[in-house]
């Protein structure tokens, strides 16, 4: 499905990422994440979701386009318990995925491997929410 002849690959790269963004966008409000903020950029976007019920506060979608990989780092922020909460980030949790553009955006931009796509982002969710459900104040694991 991937066409890996770079034939407009290079001329279409940013359109690529950006369509990619969108389809994991789509992903997170299928699940129940409203974007509040959104700041798409030449190689970085940023998305900040909530959801009303969740243990998480938030989830920040961070994406940097590296090559023809987009790196997305899902931070989930947990409710501020304390001090060391605000002085340390205690309260927020890092799950990173790495996407091969031209695996998932066609050169004519169409999304491919969406229940793929669809799967890693629900396992972000899920880590971050599971460790999240932990008990207050449980900082052992980062």
């Amino acid at each position: 499905m991937s066409d890996h002849s770079g034939a407009s690959a290079t001329g279409s790269r940013s359109s690529k990422d950006k369509y990619l963004v969108v389809a994991i966008h789509q992903i997170m409000e299928e699940y129940g994440w409203r974007g509040i903020e959104k700041q798409f950029g030449v190689v970085k976007h940023h998305i900040i979701y909530v959801k009303p019920g969740s243990p998480l506060d938030k989830i920040e979608l961070k994406s940097n386009i590296v090559g023809n990989h987009m790196d997305v780092d899902f931070f989930g922020m947990t409710p501020e318990k304390g001090l060391m909460d605000k002085v340390f980030d205690f309260n927020v949790r890092v799950v990173r995925k790495t996407f091969e553009i031209d695996k998932y955006v066609t050169n004519d931009l169409k999304v491919t491997n969406e229940q793929n796509l669809r799967n890693t982002i629900i396992v972000a969710i899920k880590q971050l929410e599971d460790v999240a459900s932990k008990t207050p104040g449980d900082t052992s694991e980062k």
